[in-house]
């Protein structure tokens, strides 16, 4: 004998099957609409568990990565030399987990980027090389593109990584790593956090006071007491002569220290300033210690002069005028020194020669006269060839002070045609 299911306490109706079955009919169709229209090769997560976005499609165009304040990171297909494609797709499976497990970037991999770029860019979809990479970070919205290669040597694999920036192409990161099976994960693990920590660490004033400032950093991010940041403003326009805008570039207006970090924010005090920072602005610094101090070295000389020390297209080399005149007066010094050092062996191989002509001229068939001919032979042979030397090191110390501005060529009218002449700029 059967037993039957206790029911709830009420009868059930005779057309619950059918309703059941249509709403089973809905669901269906629900779900095969939502894959039409979701991103091609989007999962969920973005990543598949790799930390990307959701994989929507925004204005034609594949917006794999959230805006969640992380540094949008694309992870080109590493180019093999000596191994397999499919070995060199897991070293860079297992280095995309590492990067995504920093908490610092949102990642995405050559897969998603294939997906993403099968239909509307497909020559863009099986990108291993940074002027394509570039293309796509751009279109994707990416901040920095990672582009590497790898080989085998003997038993070691040989990985390098660089980090580009799409808007400009200039590399960002660029470093080596030589592991074997046994320690690869190590070393993996290493690279990722040695890329996060090369990269910079941006938030926003949360708030101000007499007692210091807000910012929107913290523990998560990596900051320490101690750390220095640089405040900065955004998208200050750039006017020509006429009043016209003509670009847009951000201004530093402080420097902050760290007194105290909590799990998402930190206080911080003003440490130079040339304008009072305000909510909103942004605070920037780096984790490595050593571009951490290179960078709030340039920003407080930039601070203190008012002048930008680097354009943001082309970098702009100033040195201080005294530096200027030392570089001026070595070149001098060392042009001095090799005019004295042709000029003397000049004379050694006039004084030679007059020696070898002479014992030519009163040569006797003897021992003592073989070693005089041969001797101031040998001589003036030596003294010519050092001059020779000399006279080039002269050319050469010459080219550098012209390439430098050291010296004027002008050529001038002759008597017999144009002349060649030079001068020094003292």
């Amino acid at each position: 004998m059967q037993r039957r299911k206790p029911s709830l306490g009420c009868p059930r109706p005779v057309w619950f099957p059918l309703l059941l079955a249509a709403a089973c009919l809905l669901g269906t169709a629900a779900a095969a609409l939502g894959q039409t229209e979701a991103a091609p090769g989007a999962t969920p997560g973005g990543m598949g568990g790799l930390g990307g976005g959701p994989g929507a499609l925004f204005s034609n165009q594949p917006s794999l990565f959230p805006n969640d304040g992380r540094i949008k990171l694309l992870v080109l297909a590493l180019n093999p030399a000596g191994l397999t494609e499919s070995a060199a797709e897991q070293v860079a499976l297992i280095l995309q987990k590492n990067l995504a497990n920093t908490g610092h970037f949102a990642v995405v991999g050559p897969r998603e980027l294939a997906s993403a770029f099968e239909k509307e860019h497909p020559d863009l979809a099986d990108c291993r090389e940074i002027p394509c990479g570039v293309e796509g970070g751009r279109i994707l919205g990416a901040d920095r593109v990672a582009a590497g290669s790898i080989r085998l040597e003997d038993t070691r694999f040989a990985l390098r990584i660089r980090l580009i920036d799409p808007d400009n192409n200039l590399t960002d990161y660029d470093e080596e790593v030589r592991f074997t099976e046994v320690t690869m994960d190590d070393e993996l693990f290493r690279l990722a956090n040695s890329i996060s920590r090369n990269q910079p660490r941006i938030g926003r004033i949360l708030s101000t006071s007499v007692r210091g400032l807000v910012i929107g950093l913290g523990k998560r991010q990596g900051l320490k007491i101690g750390d220095v940041l640089v405040v900065y403003k955004q998208d200050q326009p750039i006017t020509n002569l006429q009043g016209e805008q003509v670009d847009l570039q951000r201004k530093n207006v402080a420097i902050i220290r760290i007194l105290n970090v909590n799990e998402s924010t930190s206080d911080a005090i003003l440490v130079h300033q040339v304008e009072d920072p305000q909510v909103g602005h942004y605070a920037k610094t780096y984790l490595d210690p050593v571009r951490q101090i290179e960078m709030v070295e340039n920003t407080r000389r930039e601070l203190d002069t008012g002048l930008r020390l680097a354009n943001r297209v082309r970098p702009l080399e100033l040195a201080p005028v005294l530096l200027a005149d030392s570089e001026r007066k070595r070149w001098q010094k060392k042009l001095a020194d090799a005019e004295a050092k042709r000029g003397f062996w000049l004379m050694v191989t006039g004084i030679a020669a007059a020696a070898s002509a002479y014992s030519a001229y009163t040569y006797e068939p003897s021992t003592m006269g073989q070693l005089k001919l041969f001797g101031s032979l040998a001589a003036t042979g030596y003294a010519g060839y050092e001059w020779l030397t000399a006279r080039e090191l002269v050319n050469t110390v010459s080219e550098e002070g012209r390439a430098k501005g050291y010296v004027d060529l002008m050529i001038l009218p002759g008597p017999q045609g144009p002349l060649l002449a030079f001068s020094l700029k003292f």
